[in-house]
């Protein structure tokens, strides 16, 4: 059945993976994917009037909000991180939408967790240690907010993504840009801060069919994780990179200088997948029939 479905963030590596995969596979959907700076067809979040002539415009059946910043600036997170969210979806409340909108979450949002709370479940308390991980705790709670108020909103809290042309600010995107250079003769060995953090990393390929099956079959007002369930240390991921260029870790260099984090650094936190899992094996059966 057709649908038209409006992404957000479409510029970054997961937009970029969530479109390709909608149009090698799903060709009755109709997609919208507005830039920031086009000639036309427009999209700036912090700008009220071109989120409401954009949603009045296409009235679309799904949208897919993946647009973020990492920004450590606190007045840029929060008008994009925020303020554009509460702005979409008072738009989608004042039109009496019956859009069903995936605002992307993070688990940033938990913050402090101790080894022995893992794996996180949706429902663990947030305590977030870094300006995203606190306006995408805001960004939940507006979910809350306005599924109160008959708006169809869904939360997918991912975790750590793998995969080419991720932000710099993420450890992946710097190794990659590291490994392009190591490549292209341009430096000799990898730099990286310590290795020894404990994340949950998922694939581009695998986040997208996560995300599709949460669009599709999550429960309106909840919050589903988009993850692999499975712990990896920071260095059996570096390590598996550099494996897929040929390279090894004699070539890194690791140390606390090299890092660009600043804060807390949460030793280790992986999710608990149990309710995604469930709405997989729906979306995987609906898209067999």
């Amino acid at each position: 059945m057709s649908r038209k479905v409006l992404i957000t963030g479409v510029t970054g590596a997961l937009g970029k993976a969530l479109k390709s995969h909608l149009l090698a596979n799903l060709s009755d959907w109709i997609i919208f994917a507005p830039e920031r700076g086009q000639q036309s067809d427009s999209l700036d979040l912090r700008h009220h009037d071109q989120i409401m002539r954009t949603i009045e415009r296409i009235r679309p059946d799904l949208i897919m909000h993946l647009a973020a910043t990492f920004s450590n600036d606190f007045d840029k997170a929060y008008a994009v991180n925020v303020t554009a969210v509460r702005d979409m979806l008072s738009v989608i409340e004042d039109f009496g939408l019956s859009t069903r909108v995936v605002l992307i979450g993070s688990a940033a949002e938990y913050g402090l967790v101790s080894a022995e709370e893992n794996p996180i479940g949706e429902d663990h308390v947030l305590r977030p240690v870094s300006i995203y991980g606190m306006t995408k705790a805001w960004q939940t709670e507006l979910a809350y907010l306005y599924a109160g108020r008959s708006v169809d909103v869904v939360v997918a809290r991912i975790f750590n993504l793998v995969g080419n042309g991720l932000s710099e600010q993420l450890f992946v995107g710097r190794l990659h840009k590291q490994i392009s250079e190591l490549r292209r003769g341009e430096r000799v060995r990898i730099e990286v801060g310590p290795l020894s953090a404990v994340r949950d990393y998922i694939t581009m390929d695998n986040a997208v069919t996560q995300l599709l099956a949460i669009a599709d079959f999550g429960e309106t007002g909840k919050i589903y994780h988009v993850a692999s369930g499975q712990p990896v240390t920071m260095r059996e991921l570096l390590i598996r990179e550099l494996a897929t260029y040929g390279l090894d870790d004699s070539i890194v260099v690791e140390g606390i200088g090299l890092t660009n984090r600043r804060g807390y650094d949460v030793p280790m936190i992986y999710a608990d997948i149990t309710k995604t899992n469930l709405l997989l094996k729906k979306w995987e059966n609906d898209t067999e029939c």
